[in-house]
């Protein structure tokens, strides 16, 4: 689907507010309402918005530890392993990746002890696993899922 410049506007009114009404978006755009329903109707069939999600903050709901996790996977199990990883709330964020490690995650925990259990019960004995480097995050400078348009 090639996107014209109404697509676009309406993608970053989306990404401002998310909960932002086809009616406001219409009048923003001077455009109908209907017209911004089927266009994000075909965005959303196209996979161009995946959906729409609420930003939390973790700490609000006593969950202090932010970890980074780079996983070291055996070759032949990747995917398994992350289809794997993936069933687990912990981890928010899952990324595959070149370089160093094979994927990168993101895990939400409530405190040290939390964290040392999802390692001990969840990770370290998954046996496509060769290794796991955990980072710590002080302090969350920027964080969002805003793509540049």
């Amino acid at each position: 689907m090639n996107l014209d410049e109404i697509d676009l506007k309406i993608l970053k009114i989306l990404q401002e507010d998310g909960r932002k009404s086809y009616r406001e978006i219409g009048r923003q755009l001077k455009i109908s309402e209907g017209t911004v329903r089927t266009r994000i109707k075909k965005m959303k069939e196209k996979g161009i918005i995946n959906g729409f999600y609420v930003s939390i903050n973790p700490h609000k709901l006593g969950k202090d530890i932010i970890a980074i996790l780079g996983l070291y996977l055996k070759p032949c199990e990747v995917k398994k392993t992350l289809e794997i990883l993936k069933g687990y709330d912990e981890i928010v964020q899952i990324y595959q990746t070149t370089g160093e490690y094979d994927a990168v995650c993101l895990a939400v925990l409530e405190d040290m002890e939390e964290l040392g259990n999802f390692l001990s019960e969840k990770i370290y004995p998954l046996v496509n696993v060769n290794g796991c480097k955990v980072t710590l995050v002080l302090n969350v400078v920027k964080e969002g899922h805003k793509i540049p348009i």
